[in-house]
């Protein structure tokens, strides 16, 4: 297994020292965040676990992953998830109205809650940043098993023989 290689102590990088020194006194960007979160992620199996590398990323760089899992379903959790951490939320709270408090999506009411609820504006930006993402919905999917995934199959080809697109279940 990866882990038992020798590696080297420092990642490679093609810029030079002095430059990186330089980069490294100066203030970070104002997207650094969000770069920084990113990815493309990937999960590797190594001697202590399931380690979450950026694509280019891995041990045999002299890279350190960026979390370790005991479970590859865990670690492909955070795979989905990591890349929407320092974004900028995909929802956020308007006024309030008769109809409840608004939702908005960038500039538009995309809908209204009765009750106001950061933590649900929050966990819903999470799903919409996953479901933009083909690898994050995949690393989700696969997260769930076996199991899920049939049941996920048949509700969708069921859906879409009665033409339930619109229609929750």
């Amino acid at each position: 297994m990866a882990g038992t290689e020798p590696f080297p102590t420092d990642p490679i990088n093609a810029f030079r020292g002095d430059y990186l020194d330089e980069l490294h006194r100066q203030d970070e960007a104002f997207f650094s965040a969000e770069g920084e979160s990113m990815g493309p992620w990937t999960v590797r199996l190594e001697e202590d676990g399931h380690a979450l590398y950026r694509l280019w990323e891995g041990r045999e760089h002299g890279d350190l992953p960026e979390a370790v899992f005991r479970f590859r379903d865990v670690a492909l959790l955070f795979l989905a998830v990591w890349p929407t951490i320092g974004r900028d939320a995909v929802f956020q709270a308007g006024e309030r109205s008769e109809q409840g408090f608004e939702v908005l999506g960038g500039p538009l009411t995309v809908g209204h809650l009765r009750s106001f609820s950061d933590e649900l504006l929050h966990a819903a930006g999470v799903a919409g940043a996953i479901v933009r993402s083909p690898l994050a919905l995949a690393a989700l999917v696969e997260a769930a098993g076996p199991v899920v995934q049939e049941k996920v199959g048949q509700i969708l080809a069921r859906r879409l023989a009665a033409g339930l697109r619109d229609a929750l279940p």
